[in-house]
């Protein structure tokens, strides 16, 4: 069964609903934005000191993921408006967990490493936040930035809960056993209870039926809305992500323990970020959104500038570039249906997503080759506190809503 009785937006809460706001949430907590983004830094050490690689040769894998998320992310935009965004993700989650399982056979070899991660994003093309997003928002219209936050908060639920299981695994059987165990859980834990929970409402495009209310893609391109968040966006990328990629070396250097930084300090930006999750889509149907990623953006900049100066601060920072990120994509696809409607949602969202992850990989090599050029992160934090500062700017140029909710 892939569809499901259509609901009216005065009738939002049923079981089809609120059971693919879980299936959505489930299935985020153990996908590749958790898995393959936001977790990674507590393999960083550990693969340095296995294979005697610098720095930048082991963070440029994570910038590979990120310039492979910009080419799916148009292609993933496809897939999920041509073939509805359950059947997309019930045949990517196999084929993501198999990639992380293979990477527990990586050999003292730059290139296959490269590989081998580069593939990620790949077989994971269908559980990007975009599929799950589409298929929570056709059952949403007044109370879509809540059910938004919720699902989203599967990403903050995740990257509260994996640095802990990979602070006891690695310990235990080593970086490839942890990677192992992780591709398992994605395989045997998150297909099923997708498979079960999620569904898709009517009013979500499927093949054959007819485009959905709102602007054809061709026409995004005489929006200067649409301009604004690509630049947006990418220069949140730029920063967010690439702070997180570095986040437990930068701390073991200020002279936190390794156990802390992958489990305290990582763990406490989990759980900002699953709050933030749940907050942010609350306060989207009640606040002008660009107003409010305005302010987490300003509050990831204060991070920045607080891990730079102020390392025993590291649980403040924490929760801030918790909260820079667990707005994000809540923001964005709130405004593509407040902008633009439903007929494209999957191309805009895939379009600016990919945006989002160019600036990811360039901030990850940045951040790394900083580092090492001039011996600490110090340099690349205040830059990174600047682009933020820059980013809030530029969202105060973006109009009010094209469509307003209904009721």
């Amino acid at each position: 069964m892939t569809t499901s009785s259509a609901s009216t937006p005065h009738s939002e809460i049923n079981r089809d609903s609120v059971g693919t706001t879980a299936g959505a949430m489930l299935g985020l907590s153990l996908g590749p934005s958790v898995l393959a983004v936001l977790t990674v830094s507590s393999y960083v050490q550990p693969i340095e000191q296995e294979f005697g690689w610098t720095r930048p040769q082991v963070s440029l894998a994570f910038s590979l993921v990120a310039y492979m998320i910009v080419l799916v992310s148009p292609l993933q935009g496809w897939f999920v408006d041509r073939f509805g965004p359950r059947r997309t993700i019930l045949t990517s989650i196999p084929l993501f967990g198999l990639g992380l399982m293979a990477l527990y056979f990586t050999p003292a070899n730059l290139a296959v490493y490269y590989l081998l991660w580069a593939l990620l994003p790949v077989l994971a093309l269908g559980l990007w936040p975009l599929s799950y997003l589409q298929a929570v928002s056709g059952w949403f219209d007044r109370r879509l930035g809540l059910a938004l936050g919720c699902a989203n908060g599967g990403i903050g639920l995740g990257s509260t809960l994996v640095p802990l299981l990979t602070a006891l695994l690695i310990p235990a059987f080593g970086w490839r056993g942890a990677l192992l165990a992780l591709g398992v859980l994605v395989v045997v834990v998150s297909w099923p209870l997708v498979w079960w929970l999620l569904r898709e409402s009517t009013q979500i495009r499927l093949p054959g039926a007819a485009a959905g209310s709102g602007l054809a893609f061709a026409e995004l391109k005489g929006e200067r809305s649409f301009l604004l968040l690509n630049v947006g966006f990418f220069m949140l990328g730029l920063t967010a992500s690439s702070l997180v990629n570095q986040q437990v070396p930068l701390l073991t250097e200020a002279g936190w323990s390794p156990e802390a930084a992958r489990s305290l300090v990582a763990s406490v930006f989990g759980l900002a970020l699953l709050c933030a999750r749940v907050t942010v889509g609350f306060v989207l149907d009640h606040v002008f959104a660009p107003r409010v990623m305005q302010a987490v953006a300003l509050g990831g900049a204060l991070s920045c500038v607080l891990y730079a100066v102020q390392p025993d601060l590291a649980i403040v920072s924490a929760i801030l570039l918790g909260f820079l990120l667990g707005a994000e994509f809540d923001v964005l696809a709130f405004l593509i249906k407040r902008y633009y409607g439903t007929r494209a949602y999957g191309k805009a969202y895939g379009v600016i997503f990919s945006m989002f992850y160019l600036g990811t990989g360039l901030g990850i090599s940045a951040m790394a080759w900083l580092r090492e050029s001039v011996g600490n992160y110090d340099v690349g934090l205040i830059a990174a506190a600047g682009v933020l500062i820059t980013a809030a700017l530029i969202l105060q140029g973006l109009p009010r809503y094209r469509f307003e909710p209904i009721g």
